[in-house]
């Protein structure tokens, strides 16, 4: 079969489309056996079934008189007009903008009705309209030549030729030479399958392109031609460059009795389509589809001079029935002047062509009303205008389905004509348009805007139906489109380009046929490659649904995501971690994601429904990231709980958890509250521990703790470290990590003002060590880099970590280490915590060659001593801190300082020892041996050991008193005294 437009030759026979070019190939020409008589097509399966509904509901058939029909407001259902596709030339064109499509009243046949008003005479001569006709005259007719004797005479010795149900092709180009810059009909498709058929009562004509066969016909014609009056259609010698094809699609009404065998429809019109305006048939029509009840599809082709796009131009249907009787349709609006007939108007829009052509989608051509002008005006009612506009939905939702069949081949090619298809088609039906002496709205018709986008929004709801049901039943067959994917990015782009206003249940079942399926990126991207190929903003137009879904509180959009990250082009890599913005970190461009996660606290819902959806993680790579930024901060710890697997098998986006909580943390302005860092009584160190939820419950569908904040995250990051160090081995971002957990660090210092909640900035740290702890490990398994470089980079991730844990303990205290009462030796700490805090973070176990301990160490020591010695020494022995033994290093450090202190205080020989508290037997075994140590007598720097200096010393020691004071005291004391009592020196 050969292809109309590009001339490639298929072997498939049957072929529907071109392989090469994606056209609507032509039906086969029907053979002898119809010659004499041809037959509608059979409708297919189920087709006569719609009819049925179709005839006892047409919005139309209560026009015309002697129709014994039923309430015209009983409507066949949108259903119901599904009308199956035929073997029509499915080709892609939009209608243009200033289209009106009229419904017919029933009226009985041409004949009859010429018998009962004879003020409605048939037009004889083609170039002459009946003026009289009024509204369904031409636009300028011209005075008659003939008389309708004479004309009906002529045409009784020509013999009828049948006619060939041959659709004209879409977009199929004229190859034709003439002078006439104009325009010509689009019918020559089906030239030589007419010419195929054998007329009654002349012998058969061999089928094929015979060019003496194609001659005769013409020559046949032009003799018909010759006798009737009528101006044969030029052939244009218009290039593809000079001229645009335009193809005209339309819906006869069944009133006209039309029979494609017998009858011929031609398109006439203003002198854009070529001179003489009016007496010209511009394209024949050709029967493509039994609509049954409605009528007949007919479809025809013209071209038109470039220089007429953008401007209006008349046109209207004319049916040619035998023996030369030519009957204009009638166009069911009352004139505003006598002298200017009601006509279509044509309006190809440069903007909108794609291809180059241009498809007229019409609606119902129908008859004039019998009776005199007065009676169509008395009977122009409301529900006549309801009939009208039920009339052109229904011709709208079966154009609409035409548009659509052309999806059944997908390919790149189908998908850019069908996208400028679409586009064509809502120019003409968005605003009903004549031509009444100039263009115009066709404003008593009353079908504005928005019911025409209501209406194909009902219209594209039928289509998404089968997708969003949850039987698990497979697709109809004769659904063109057969991904949820492919189908939802149609109707978003029908929703962008027509800005079709969507309820929270649309959003919802759009967001469903965005949801992917696909298993794995490849397959996402092979089943969206071709449509993401057409020239349109699909990144621009899901954000925009994105954010319409966050308006309306859908939060099913978090599951397009992957759609809109196909569309997006991948963030540079970058070498230094966390130095993009966060949107564009996590793939959130242009949306308010912020703004979305903080509106909010608590979005339970939103964690459920990305648990329900976890296997979408597999497919986009950037949406872990996405979602981590979408929920807040007290959620954040159930989502990594519940991705544990995924980053068992990804530990990449461990590093995820941290920059993105790096982020968050970055975002935080002002003092920290007790909910931020999870400080509130009702959030048990026991729940913040945990790696899993508690027995019973739903990892992300059970009641979790409103208190897992920073401190329950951190504590996370650090149980994932953990947990995945041993696949993070693997991993060639260990540099990353060590960059992103000094950033976090450093946020956390900067952002933790208050002394009580320290317990944050020593979880970062922790991070921070076990990564610099992981590294050597992995210079090891990879030895990827120099000795030398990795060194500097552990000792300058290391110094910074110092630096913001030194700063952080000089920020949050300023103030004195010790408070003194009304007594010296009543002394306290300024904070009560301090040498807690000091211990928790020196004791973080880092590398010993890096020094983390001496250097904190020495910080505590230096802001001890700034102290007076008494208050060490006081200090020192209260109970107010809490030693934790001699293993202890900050126990040791302020030991250190209260002896040195002790040694001062000995030099001015005054009591010590009464003024010290007992309670704790080890800090007063400490002190105790200290006074006495420092107190002893020394002789040139060694101790003294002569007995009479020893008891001269004690009888003269101002503690002396104090110490035997001690042995009874102490009556279980038998530890403290082998101290006390020991050798000083």
């Amino acid at each position: 079969m050969r292809c109309p437009s590009c001339q490639h030759l298929s072997k498939d026979v049957v072929a529907k489309f071109c392989s090469q070019c994606g056209h609507k190939l032509l039906p086969a020409a029907p053979g002898a056996a119809s010659e004499n008589k041809l037959t509608a097509p059979s409708a297919p399966e189920g087709g006569a079934e719609c009819g049925r509904e179709l005839m006892d509901s047409s919005p139309f058939s209560s026009l015309g008189p002697g129709n014994g029909q039923e309430n015209p407001d009983e409507h066949c259902s949108d259903a119901s007009l599904q009308i199956q596709r035929g073997a029509a030339s499915e080709g892609f064109m939009d209608a243009a903008d200033g289209t009106s499509h009229e419904l017919e009243a029933a009226s009985p046949s041409a004949s009859k009705r010429r018998k009962e008003d004879a003020a409605l005479t048939k037009v004889s001569d083609v170039s002459s309209p009946d003026p009289k006709q009024a509204n369904g005259a031409a636009a300028e007719p011209a005075g008659p030549e003939k008389g309708p004797g004479k004309e009906v005479k002529d045409q009784t010795k020509e013999t009828k030729q049948p006619r060939a149900s041959v659709p004209a092709s879409r977009d199929h180009r004229q190859e034709t030479q003439t002078k006439d810059q104009t325009a010509v009909p689009g019918g020559k498709a089906g030239e030589n399958e007419k010419a195929s058929l054998k007329p009654k009562k002349e012998p058969k004509k061999p089928e094929g392109n015979n060019k003496n066969n194609a001659a005769a016909e013409k020559n046949a014609k032009e003799q018909r031609n010759e006798r009737t009056g009528e101006l044969s259609p030029k052939e244009s010698p218009l290039s593809s460059e000079e001229g645009v094809t335009v193809c005209f699609h339309a819906i006869i009404s069944k009133h006209f009795e039309f029979n494609p065998s017998q009858h011929q429809v031609f398109v006439r019109g203003g002198e854009e389509f070529g001179k003489p305006k009016w007496k010209r048939n511009v394209c024949e029509m050709y029967y493509t589809r039994d609509l049954h009840e409605l009528g007949s599809l007919v479809e025809g082709s013209a071209v038109i001079a470039r220089q007429h796009l953008d401007k209006p131009i008349p046109y209207k249907y004319v049916l040619q029935k035998g023996k030369g009787a030519v009957e204009y349709e009638f166009i069911y609006k009352p004139q505003q002047k006598e002298s200017e007939p009601v006509n279509r108007c044509l309006q190809v829009k440069s903007s909108l062509l794609g291809s180059g052509d241009w498809h007229q989608y019409d609606d119902i051509i129908c008859m004039n009303p019998p009776g005199a002008w007065q009676t169509f005006k008395d009977r122009f009612t409301d529900g006549t205008r309801k009939d009208l506009v039920k009339g052109k939905q229904t011709a709208a939702a079966i154009m609409l389905d035409s548009i659509f069949s052309i999806l059944e081949t997908w390919n790149a090619i189908n998908l850019k004509s069908f996208f400028t298809q679409f586009q064509q088609f809502y120019s003409v039906i968005r605003v009903p348009m004549i031509y009444e002496g100039k263009a115009q709205p066709w404003s008593t018709l009353e079908y504005e805007e928005k019911e025409v986008k209501k209406h194909l929004w009902e219209c594209l709801t039928k289509k998404m139906e089968p997708f969003l049901k949850t039987s698990g039943d497979p697709l109809p067959k004769d659904c063109p489109v057969r991904s949820k994917l492919r189908m939802g990015l149609i109707i978003l782009f029908s929703v962008e380009k027509f800005h079709i206003h969507l309820s929270k249940s649309d959003l919802t079942s759009l967001c469903h046929l965005l949801c992917s399926d696909p298993s794995s990126p490849h397959e996402l991207h092979s089943d969206l490659i071709h449509i993401l190929e057409i020239k349109h903003s699909w990144r621009n137009s899901l954000v925009n649904l994105c954010q319409r879904c966050m308006d309306g509180e859908v939060d099913l959009w978090v599951c397009t995501l992957p759609v809109l990250h196909l569309c997006m082009e991948p963030s540079p890599p970058t070498k230094d971690a966390g130095v993009q913005p966060e949107d564009t970190w996590a793939a959130l461009e242009g949306i308010s994601f912020s703004e979305f996660r903080e509106k909010k606290s608590d979005r339970k819902q939103l964690v459920q429904l990305m648990g329900k959806n976890r296997h979408l993680l597999s497919v986009d790579a950037r949406l872990f990231r996405s979602w981590f930024s979408l929920l807040p901060l007290r959620t954040l710890v159930c989502y990594m709980r519940e991705c544990s697997e995924y980053l068992s098998r990804f530990p990449s986006h461990i590093l995820d958890c941290l920059l993105g909580t790096c982020y968050r943390l970055q975002e935080l302005k002002g003092p920290l509250t007790n909910l931020e860092v999870g400080r509130l009584p009702s959030a048990p160190e026991s729940w913040l521990s945990r790696s899993r939820p508690p027995a019973g419950q739903s990892q992300l569908g059970g009641a979790f703790s409103e208190n897992l904040t920073i401190k329950s995250i951190l504590q996370m990051l650090l149980s994932l470290l953990d947990t995945y160090q041993h696949k993070m081995l693997e991993e060639p971002l260990i540099q990353s990590y060590l960059t992103v957990c000094l950033k976090l660090h450093e946020t956390t210092c900067r952002i933790t003002k208050d002394h009580t909640f320290y317990e944050m900035p020593a979880l970062s740290a922790e991070i921070v060590c076990r990564i610099i702890i992981l590294k050597p490990l992995v210079d090891s398994a990879g030895g990827q880099h120099s000795e030398a470089g990795e060194k500097n980079s552990v000792a300058t991730v290391f110094q910074g970590t110092l630096a913001a844990t030194r700063s952080w303990f000089q920020r949050v205290f300023q103030n004195r280490v010790f408070q003194t009462g009304v007594l010296s030796s009543n002394v306290r700490f300024t904070y009560p915590e301090e040498i807690k805090i000091w211990r928790r973070l020196v004791e973080i176990h880092f590398p010993v060659e890096l020094g983390w301990k001496e250097t904190l160490l020495g910080d505590m020591e230096g802001r001890l001593k700034q102290e007076r010695p008494l208050s060490q020494i006081f200090a020192f022995s209260s109970t107010t801190w809490d030693a934790e033994g001699a293993e202890d290093s900050v126990s040791k450090c302020f030991e250190k300082c209260a002896i040195e202190a002790v040694s001062l205080v000995c030099q001015s020989q005054t009591s010590l020892l009464e003024k010290l508290s007992y309670k704790d037997l080890w800090k007063c075994g400490t002190l105790v041996s200290a006074v006495i140590t420092k107190s002893w007598p020394r002789s040139r720097g060694q101790v003294v050991h002569d007995l009479g200096e020893v008891l001269k010393h004690l009888l003269t020691w101002p503690d002396i008193k104090q110490l035997f004071h001690l042995w009874g005291t102490f009556t279980e004391g038998a530890g403290l005294w082998p101290v006390v009592l020991s050798d000083p020196g």
